[in-house]
């Protein structure tokens, strides 16, 4: 019984072999990866740092542009995109808000209406 079995996995492997799945050949090469200069990872960097720069200054100018759902009156949060009238009454009606993700929590707005807008609004 074990005779055979070792006959047939040495005739599967040898079918297999004469075909090139176990061929290295087929193979594409591999290329080999080029390291940057010094001048290229300075700018590099400087990009980086640029990219960095300015998006704290744009998280800076939307923090301070931010709508206090605390504070803001209901023309204020019906001017935040997907609040409605309905949404702005209710916000009112549950504050105090001690996070931004109360809204949620405290069912004054949808999550998907707090994924568009949590980056405008802050809990003061």
């Amino acid at each position: 019984m074990n005779l055979k079995i070792v006959r047939a996995f040495l005739v599967v492997a040898f079918t297999l072999g004469s075909f090139g799945l176990f061929a290295q050949e087929d193979m594409p090469p591999t290329k080999k990866k080029r390291t940057p200069t010094k001048e290229e990872r300075e700018a590099k960097a400087k990009i980086r740092e640029q990219r960095h720069k300015a998006k704290a200054k744009a998280d800076g100018e939307l923090l301070a542009k931010a709508v206090d759902i605390n504070h803001a009156s209901k023309t204020e949060l019906m001017k935040l995109p997907g609040i409605s009238a309905e949404f702005a009454a209710a916000i009112i009606a549950k504050r105090p808000f001690k996070s931004k993700a109360e809204l949620v929590t405290k069912n004054a707005i949808p999550q998907g209406t707090y994924q568009n807008l949590h980056s405008l609004v802050v809990a003061k």
